[in-house]
């Protein structure tokens, strides 16, 4: 019942603090509990994996978004120089040739 009593305690609700947090309150195992101690250890180690699998996804999708982002602002920047590349080209030919084209 240590899972029922956790979910009722107030200390249980750090959820909203952070996505990424995995409340583990029912770490708590008690030894005298009517479950067979391999059972829970089995659960528990379990439990331990699916933590740092966890874990492992979230620091993952952080480096792949991290990727993403610093792409984008490649791609970017490419488009920004390039255009103001063409843009002085455009206003030398305007100056060359005595004309004015719209930028």
């Amino acid at each position: 019942m240590v899972f029922i009593d956790c979910i009722k305690a107030k200390s249980c609700r750090s959820m909203r603090a952070h996505s990424t947090i995995v409340d583990l309150c029912q770490n708590d195992v008690n030894a005298d509990a009517d479950v067979d101690a391999d059972v829970d250890a089995d659960v528990f180690v379990q439990l331990r994996q699916l933590q740092a699998n966890h874990l492992w996804l979230r620091q993952q999708l952080t480096q792949l978004q991290r990727f993403a982002f610093q792409r984008r602002l490649l791609r970017q920047r490419t488009l920004y120089e390039g255009r103001a590349t063409l843009e002085c080209k455009l206003r030398q030919l305007q100056q060359k040739h005595n004309r004015q084209w719209g930028l």
